[in-house]
């Protein structure tokens, strides 16, 4: 299957969302390696999720994980691609040839700030996610995005089915995460407003 615009799908923990995800053409599926993350999945399981999924490109998502850890790990498992929140944690990641995707997360001006500083050096990240977790800021993001990026950015907020035409239509943002969630018992999952979103998006052949 195609689909209408770029998706990540973060926060994966069990084969049923990877396969069902995969299945509809997903660009990436992302695994939470933080052990302080309440979606963390270790190494082991996210291998063995990955040798029974084909077509999506699988992402460590590291989150504020400290940088010698990371490197640690990624030198062990190679994913094709990291995540990591801080731009510092980013930069050092870049420098070691590592395809990094970055996540900002806004709750306060403080957010505001490494979302502007972030694309100072846009170049350096495959792709940089925006996560707006304080809705009254929204305004500023959208102005600090007036000016183009070098990378595609994608949205991590508000993307919600009434929603999808306007983002895929509307600048500046190339493209959604959405968020795996656990499974009720193995094999057993209802998918909701996953499965709404992504068939909404489904290019009708």
């Amino acid at each position: 299957m195609n689909l209408k615009t770029f998706v990540k799908v973060g926060s994966i923990t069990n084969l049923s969302d990877a396969r069902f995800c995969a299945g509809f053409g997903v660009d990436l599926l992302g695994f939470d390696i933080d052990p302080a993350s309440g979606n963390y999945i270790s190494i082991d399981e996210a291998n063995e999720i990955m040798g029974w999924v084909a077509g999506p490109e699988f992402v460590a998502e590291f989150g504020n994980m400290n940088v010698d850890d990371i490197l640690k790990l990624q030198a062990e498992n190679k994913f094709p691609y990291v995540q990591v929140n801080a731009i510092k944690t980013a930069q050092i990641l870049h420098s070691n040839g590592y395809q990094v995707i970055l996540n900002v997360v806004i709750l306060d001006h403080t957010g505001l700030n490494a979302l502007t500083d972030a694309l100072a050096i846009d170049s350096q990240f495959t792709h940089i996610i925006v996560d707006c977790k304080s809705p009254q800021l929204i305004p500023n993001i959208e102005e600090l995005l007036t000016k183009p990026s070098a990378v595609p950015l994608i949205k991590a907020y508000d993307v919600e089915l009434s929603q999808l035409d306007h983002i895929i239509q509307i600048q500046p943002f190339s493209g959604i995460e959405l968020k795996g969630s656990q499974e009720d018992k193995p094999g057993f999952k209802e998918y909701d407003e996953l499965a709404d979103i992504l068939e909404a998006l489904e290019v009708e052949d």
